[in-house]
C-alpha cells in the first residue's frame, strides 16, 4: 500500500522517508530534547536569593512561598529566635532546589514542599 505525504499528497518512494522529497515537508516528528534541570544553578540561585532555585525549578508559588518564609524568619531576627530560624531555612531551601532538580531529572515526583 502505497504511502502519501500529509502535506503535498504525494506518493513516496521510501516509505520510511523523514522528508517528503517533493514538498520538503517533515514525515515524522521531531523528538523534542528533555529539559533537564542543572541542580548546580538550582543550588547557586538559591544561594543568591532564597526560593529563586525553586523558581529555576518551574516551581514559582513554592519559590514565593520560600522567599516569604525568609522574609519572616529575617523579621524575626528583632526577637532573636530569627538569628536561629534563617540561616536553617536558608540551608533547606538550598538543599531543597538542588534535590527538586535531581528528582525531575530523574522523572520522579517532585511536588513535596520540602523534598530532602
Amino acid at each position: 500500500m502505497p504511502k502519501y505525504c500529509p502535506e503535498c499528497g504525494a506518493e513516496l518512494i521510501n516509505p520510511d522517508a523523514e522528508i517528503c522529497p517533493t514538498c520538503g515537508g517533515r514525515l515524522k516528528p521531531v523528538p523534542m530534547p528533555e529539559q533537564k534541570k542543572n541542580p548546580v544553578i538550582a543550588l547557586i540561585l538559591s544561594i543568591i536569593v532564597t526560593g529563586l532555585g525553586q523558581v529555576y525549578n518551574d516551581q514559582l508559588g513554592k519559590g514565593i512561598l520560600y522567599f516569604v518564609i525568609a522574609l519572616i524568619c529575617g523579621l524575626l531576627i528583632f526577637v532573636l529566635i530569627g538569628i536561629i530560624l534563617l540561616p536553617i531555612w536558608w540551608i533547606v531551601g538550598i538543599v531543597d532546589a538542588y534535590k527538586t532538580a535531581e528528582l525531575i531529572n530523574q522523572g520522579k515526583d517532585a511536588s513535596g514542599f520540602i523534598n530532602i
